[in-house]
């Protein structure tokens, strides 16, 4: 494997253009409820597991669930499939305490060098991206962040942490090969730094482009102490949308990835065909116009420097009428990505059923197990996707409390935005927390024997297959 560098405004391996096209791997060193299963964030289901195991027990159900999760085997099967890039999603909080900072915990770099010594092996570049940064760097429960809080922006002493981890990665990867880069952080939002509110975010979102400008200098001179060569990968603001305020590139070997959640990718209805509270219609030409009015192509194709479409997906939960629907559409993304010459990585390769390349199977034991509470965030809408195809009460209700604090306030803002606002807050986060118990308390009194079997379940022999969107992507992989 060569050293990925850019030239001209090109990834090149040796001087030849070099795609990365591929998946995120979300669900391994960066839990989410909606891949994994439970209800909440990370930290959360964390403590309660180790409340029922105890600590011994509780620290192998995590264990032996990332060594199932993201192996050598699947490595084995991105490559046949012709994946060229899969990006990791990290959570500092497997490298770093938060009361030991700036001390650097062995056993999750030991688990991230294994996998890239299977990346070295089998020819696929991985991508280090950090998920979840110290502080936060945005509100939402993806980011392992139960309250909303987003402190990083607004405090000296998390922006030191995320450099120091920033250079101990750099120190220990210099010059390894099968690093494609460096992703400085997922999906930063610069100004909401006490949650979202419709007066703060939506439609009245204002970035900091002083803070975020800042904050992406100091990490590049950092790093680029350490390490001279490896691509370094910065996001717009407001989760990869916004780019008009980012400084034009400032030093060598920096590209730009961007996110994008088409409305035809979630549906529900026929594609194409209309989507969306404006119903607009969705086929391969308004993908088109979406892709290169976004921000980030602008801003890469005014500076010519690569464009990395890191997220972007299809959800196939919904009607199964309707999952040719959605695969067509994610066809016509995919195609417009490599006819625009953009990089891309799929969100995300193994899940419970939602976005998976790859899903558990609904039989398995573990899916049984916690199907009970499945069905406890469905109604309560505890969770972002479960709940979008059927009726929620929770979502109802608490549609009608913020209706009914809104008309209180007599306050001029967007009905919808405060809805989702106050969701984010009482749903994703206080409902789902409370469900964290019940969840824990479904594997009480389970051994290490059956933590071992249920844990296979997350294996790629034991999983099921999207053979439909396998084959398109399988087509799209090999384009050019």
């Amino acid at each position: 494997m060569n050293l990925l560098q850019i030239k001209n405004g090109k990834i090149k391996s040796a001087d030849k253009d070099f795609w990365l096209r591929g998946v995120c791997i979300g669900g391994w060193l960066n839990l989410e409820d909606f891949i994994n299963g439970y209800p909440g964030t990370e930290s959360g289901v964390r403590k309660h597991i180790k409340d029922v195991l105890g600590e011994k027990t509780g620290h192998y159900f995590f264990e032996r669930l990332l060594d199932n999760f993201f192996c050598e085997d699947d490595i084995i099967f991105l490559k046949k499939l012709g994946v060229t890039c899969v990006r990791i999603a990290l959570n500092y909080k497997h490298f770093e305490d938060d009361l030991q900072p700036f001390e650097y915990k062995e056993a999750g770099f030991a688990r991230l060098e294994q996998i890239i010594k299977f990346c070295e092996k089998h020819e696929i570049y991985a991508v280090l991206e950090m998920h979840v940064v110290p502080g936060w760097q945005n509100c939402h429960w993806h980011g392992d962040n139960e309250r909303g809080a987003s402190l990083f922006w607004t405090h000296k002493h998390f922006q030191d942490r995320l450099s120091g981890l920033w250079c101990e990665i750099a120190r220990r990867y210099k010059g390894r090969a099968a690093i494609a880069g460096y992703e400085l952080m997922n999906e930063p939002c610069s100004n909401t730094p006490n949650g979202d509110h419709p007066f703060d975010f939506y439609e009245n979102y204002r970035p900091n482009w002083d803070i975020i400008n800042a904050v992406y200098k100091r990490l590049v001179a950092d790093i680029r102490a350490i390490d001279a060569e490896h691509i370094i990968f910065m996001e717009g603001d407001n989760y990869g949308r916004f780019f008009d305020g980012l400084d034009a590139p400032f030093a060598e070997n920096l590209a730009y990835s961007a996110h994008s959640y088409a409305m035809s990718g979630f549906g529900p209805n026929a594609y194409p065909g209309h989507f969306g509270l404006d119903n607009s219609y969705w086929d391969k030409n308004r993908h088109k116009l979406e892709f290169t009015n976004h921000q980030g192509y602008k801003f890469t194709q005014q500076h010519n420097v690569p464009c990395w479409i890191s997220e972007f997906g299809s959800q196939y939960h919904g009607p199964a009428e309707q999952v040719a629907d959605r695969v067509r559409s994610m066809d016509d993304q995919l195609a417009t990505y490599n006819e625009c010459n953009a990089h891309w990585t799929a969100w995300t390769y193994k899940d419970l059923g939602v976005m998976g390349w790859v899903t558990l199977n609904p039989d398995s034991e573990i899916m049984q197990i916690i199907k009970p509470v499945q069905q406890m965030k469905k109604k309560l809408g505890a969770e972002n996707f479960v709940a979008l195809f059927e009726p929620c009460p929770g979502r109802e209700k608490a549609a009608e409390l913020a209706d009914f604090m809104l008309d209180t306030a007599n306050a001029p803002y967007n009905r919808r935005s405060n809805q989702l606002s106050f969701n984010y807050a009482a749903l994703t986060g206080y409902a789902a927390a409370l469900l964290q118990p019940m969840y824990a308390a479904r594997f009480r009194n389970m051994t290490e024997t059956d933590i071992d079997r249920i844990m296979s379940a997350y294996h790629i022999k034991n999983c099921l297959e999207n053979t439909v969107l396998l084959a398109v992507l399988e087509k799209r992989l090999k384009w050019g």
